[in-house]
């Protein structure tokens, strides 16, 4: 095997780590939302947006599920980039 042969093989060793550490940590978010209820969106330890379902019960549902389904969607296109390395 010469080394570009080996370099190109490493690299898409290496790619698909991570997708796999992607999918891990999509999955995990589900996995750990399940009793969760509000919804936040930070960036970058600048301060954030809440939805609280105290106050917004429908609307956190909601949103909620709505990203929930978007994680979902980003999952399987990762499985799918996956499959074609």
């Amino acid at each position: 095997m010469d080394e570009q042969t080996l370099q190109y093989m490493g690299e898409r060793v290496d790619k698909a780590r991570e997708i796999k550490n992607k999918i891990r940590d999509l999955e995990d978010l589900i996995k750990y939302s399940d009793e969760k209820q509000d919804v936040q969106i930070t960036s970058n330890g600048r301060g954030c947006v809440e939805i609280k379902s105290l106050t917004f019960r429908a609307l956190a549902a909601r949103t909620k599920a709505a990203v929930l389904n978007e994680v979902l969607e980003e999952i399987k296109l990762l499985k799918q980039e996956l499959a074609e390395l």
